[in-house]
């Protein structure tokens, strides 16, 4: 019997990059994963992964800066396979600017696809994870824990997140709802393509920086985690912030 027999998933962003190795991750541990992300096809493409492997999947096209998209997706997912229990809120968007330039339509773009969407998705799970327990996983950062420098808005959203969860695990443990925050370095198509734009010198210093040598892998390093987190051995593990990352992260300078 897999560890996530009979779970039900809710995975945004699960059309490209970390979201399609979590979502395989999951489908290979039992679970019945619904997939949502603003392009149908790429979606259809995870699908297309998973029932490779005799996974379980339904494809929802969703915005999760909408409240009625959140609400319609929702409970789509949960009429197609029944009550969620593990929502993963990897979905945010948001542009490359340092605090002196960051306009208003990045800035509310990192806080609408990240605070507002983990927000959203939250509270449209809630009725059903307060009655059968349920787990949540959201999504930081490591660059927001330390603070790098040329990614103001998406830090500004991602430390939101953080304390997002932090206030969810403390309101919502006694209804058997855990909320943790995890915070990956993996290689995805877009950190390949910013990998391939930079120096040898430059690729040299970040690999060193990181204690592993190694870049993470999104569905045999982040992957593992989530199912770990949606998993029995995790029901006594909530409102933290787990950074699997190779040991890159730290919190203060």
């Amino acid at each position: 019997m897999a560890e996530l027999d009979g779970k039900v998933a809710l995975v945004t962003g699960a059309g490209q990059g970390i979201g399609v190795g979590i979502s395989l991750a999951l489908a290979k541990a039992g679970a019945s994963v619904g997939l949502v992300g603003r392009t149908r096809s790429k979606l259809e493409d995870t699908a297309a992964k998973i029932a490779a492997i005799g996974g379980r999947t339904h494809v929802c096209q969703g915005d999760v800066t909408d409240r009625e998209s959140v609400n319609a997706f929702v409970a789509e997912i949960q009429d197609v396979f029944g009550p969620i229990w593990l929502l993963v809120n990897n979905a945010v968007s948001a542009q490359d600017q340092s605090v002196e330039e960051v306009e208003d339509d990045n800035l509310d773009l990192a806080l609408r696809s990240g605070v507002y969407g983990s927000l959203y998705t939250m509270q449209a799970c809630f009725p059903t994870m307060k009655e059968h327990g349920g787990r949540i996983v959201n999504f930081g950062s490591g660059g927001a824990t330390m603070g790098i420098e040329y990614n103001a808005a998406y830090n500004i959203a991602k430390e939101g997140i953080r304390a997002l969860t932090k206030t969810a695990a403390t309101g919502w443990g006694k209804y058997g709802i855990t909320v943790n925050t995890v915070c990956p370095i993996a290689s995805t198509p877009l950190y390949d393509r910013w990998w391939d734009s930079i120096t040898e010198e430059q690729q040299r210093a970040h690999m060193e920086a990181i204690p592993m040598r190694r870049m993470g892998d999104p569905e045999k390093d982040v992957g593992a985690l989530i199912v770990f987190l949606a998993g029995p051995g995790s029901s006594y593990i909530t409102s933290r912030t787990l950074h699997i990352d190779g040991g890159r992260a730290f919190y203060d300078r």
